[in-house]
Parts: C-alpha cells; structure tokens; sequence
C-alpha cells in the first residue's frame, strides 16, 4: 500500500497529543511521563485509565531496569533514545548519568517531557536529557558516535527500519548497545485466558451481572471479536511482521545479550482488579507469578519483549 508518509506521520503526532491529553486531564503524572513520581489514579468510568505505578512495576519493573542498566552501561554515555514520547525512559537515563538525546514527533508528548525533566527533583548524578520535537529517521547518526540507543516500544513505528539499523550500526561506537522493548502479536490463547480471568474476578469496568450478559454475547456470536488497533505509523511500519523482523536483524548483525518474552495474559486482569490494595496487589502477583510460570514452560508466549543486543566488533 502506497501511504503519504507526511500525513500518517502527521497522524501519528495528533495520536499522541489525543493520548498525552487524557493521561494529564486531571492532573496526574502518568507512568509513561515519570515512573518515580506518577501519581496513581483510580478510573471512575471504563472511558478513564488506571495509573497504578506498583502495578506496572509488578507488571514489568524487574525487565525495565534490567534495560536500563545495559543502556546505561558507560559512565556518562551518550544515548540516543527514539520515539520517547512522554519521556520516562529518557528521563531515567539521565539520572544514571547519561547524556540523552530523545526525539518524538508529538508536540503534547514533548511538551510533557520537557515539564517533568524541569521538575526532576533527583539532582544527584544526573547527566542530561535534551528532548528534540524531530522525526529521528531524518538524523545523520554519524560514525560511532553513540553509545546505546533505546526504545521503549519504538523502533516497530519506523518504516524501512532496516535503513535506520544499518544508520544506527555504523553510529554506534564499539561495544554499542541497543536495548528494545517491544509489544508482540496477541495470541488467541492469551486473550482467552486473560479474558477468563477478567470474569472471575471482581474488576472496576464491569459488574458481574454486565460479565455474564457480555460473555453469553461473545459465545452466541452477538458480539464479535475486534481487530487489533494500530497507530498509523505502526500501519505504515506492518507492525506485526516488524516486531519479528527487527528480532531476526538483531541476532544477525549483533551479540544478543538478553531475549525474554513475558505477560503472556498478566496485564490486563491485574490491571483492571478491583478491590482494597492488599487484595489487588496479592491478587496480581498470583497472576504473574503464573504468567511466568506457563512462559517458562513453554505453554504460552509472553507478548512483551526485551532484547539487548551489543554491536559486535570489525573482526566478527
């Protein structure tokens, strides 16, 4: 298909702004924006989103920093971070001391970014973060002049991400590190056992009474499955076909370090059960700890993916 990269481009940015927005409307410091100081937020209707940052770190902590750490692996290193949005990962890096550079085409998710950096109030060690209203695709990368790039649910939004790897190769400086999380096909299985989750469990988007109308629904065939939604550069992009292409370019042109795949179902009951936090909390490392399990055992497949990979050196 034929696409007027500009206008999806343009697209892209308007759906981050819309995002950016309603995570902020009532005053709350989303995960996304500064996952030391978000703030949690209890939805009041299914329109409105949890922001629960003990349940994220459940959720995906022990693997985040874990991606942190390896981008971070130079005192002092200069970072390229893409796709940054509200800036959390960006922001994280420069309190390991890292001099970031972070690039997002979304004017509202900049414009976040750049708050919550000035109200960093983690001053110690701090390298420094620049955030840059710019399309990362049109840089010139140089010559091994970075020392990691990262990106958290990124690099599948670049359309001929091949082009931009082999940039960022040569940009990266010997022993270089790129450091990708990244969001993986659902798999039917997955979707039913996290659906069959939401059901038993008491969750504030639903009554139980509205559980079991929707579930005889679904098995009627009145309600119908919903496709996947994709933001418009991950149209572009063929998301699920680059999630797996990018993988296949990084154990071919790099070292892999690190390869997990994790919340095979996980996310979306812990998320969304209701009750006093000694219950959810309990709960939902229940959940995980039987994710992992069943991702260990080959049963399922987690949809969450973190590779660290390291850029190999001229004689291999």
């Amino acid at each position: 298909m034929n696409y007027n990269m500009e206008e999806m481009k343009s697209l892209e940015a308007q759906f981050f702004d819309k995002s950016a927005q309603k995570r902020t409307v009532h005053g709350q410091i989303p995960y996304e924006a500064d996952i030391r100081r978000a703030t949690r937020f209890s939805p009041s209707s299914p329109d409105q989103e949890l922001i629960d940052p003990e349940m994220t770190n459940l959720l995906e902590g022990k693997f985040r920093d874990r991606l942190i750490g390896h981008v971070a692996h130079r005192p002092g290193g200069k970072v390229l971070d893409i796709c940054c949005g509200p800036g959390w990962l960006a922001l994280e890096l420069g309190r390991h001391g890292q001099v970031v550079d972070a690039y997002d085409l979304s004017p509202k998710a900049i414009e976040l970014a750049k708050r919550m950096l000035a109200e960093n109030p983690y001053k110690d060690g701090f390298g420094s973060v620049t955030y840059h209203l710019e399309d990362v695709t049109k840089l010139d990368l140089g010559t091994e002049s970075i020392d990691a790039i990262s990106g958290w649910s990124a690099f599948h939004h670049l359309p001929d991400l091949t082009s931009f790897m082999d940039r960022v190769q040569k940009a990266l400086k010997p022993g270089g590190i790129v450091a990708t999380y990244d969001d993986l096909p659902l798999q039917r299985s997955n979707i039913w056992l996290g659906r069959i989750l939401r059901v038993l469990l008491p969750t504030y988007d639903r009554t139980y009474r509205q559980k079991l109308r929707d579930t005889i629904r679904r098995l009627r065939g009145i309600t119908k499955e919903q496709p996947e939604y994709f933001t418009p550069m991950e149209e572009v992009a063929a998301k699920d076909k680059s999630v797996f292409d990018f993988a296949d370019y990084l154990y071919d042109k790099f070292d892999v370090l690190y390869d997990v795949q994790f919340n095979a179902f996980a996310c979306g009951p812990a998320m969304t059960v209701r009750g006093p936090d000694w219950f959810r909390y309990t709960v939902a490392r229940l959940i995980i700890g039987l994710d992992r399990a069943l991702c260990s055992l080959g049963i399922c497949k987690g949809v969450l993916r973190v590779i660290i990979a390291r850029k190999r050196d001229a004689a291999n």
